[in-house]
């Protein structure tokens, strides 16, 4: 009735906008090409042929390299911490199943909308649920815990 606030309202009273459910992230876009590919090889130490040799992936279950799993991570990381001014490196979380691969030659778009506010390890957190695809193809899917408070955890 009026006048009582839930703790569903006291909680969304105390955050910003951007971490208010029903809330959509900005779309990070990347195009992956295999020299992206390459030079995620070389930062990660990865040199697994399905990634850089398109001669042995080729007779690999897609016919061509894939991108590193990982370096799609890694972006939908970037998307959340502009999102967080850097809280998610700090104290975000995600849960993620990889579930479909990236071609060169693919553009991946990482988006992820505000579900809900739920508690967690003492503190409220903007619960998200992200997703990465290249065109209508789901390449990663997964649950992000960003903390939006301010409290310091004892």
């Amino acid at each position: 009735g009026a006048g009582r606030m839930t703790i569903q309202d006291s909680m969304q009273a105390e955050v910003a906008a951007r971490y208010q459910p029903g809330f959509e992230l900005p779309v990070f876009a990347k195009l992956v090409t295999q020299q992206v590919i390459d030079a995620y090889a070389e930062a990660s130490g990865d040199f697994n042929p399905i990634h850089v040799d398109p001669d042995y992936a080729a007779n690999g279950p897609f016919g061509q390299t894939i991108a590193h799993g990982l370096m799609t991570l890694a972006y939908a990381a970037r998307m959340l911490n502009d999102w967080s001014d850097g809280g998610f490196d700090e104290t975000g979380e995600i849960e993620v199943a990889f579930v479909g691969p990236v071609f060169a030659g693919d553009t991946i778009e990482v988006s992820a909308v505000v579900d809900e506010l739920v508690m967690r390890g003492g503190r409220t957190n903007a619960r998200c649920n992200l997703v990465c695809r290249c065109g209508e193809r789901k390449i990663l899917a997964g649950t992000v815990y960003q903390p939006v408070d301010n409290k310091e955890v004892g």
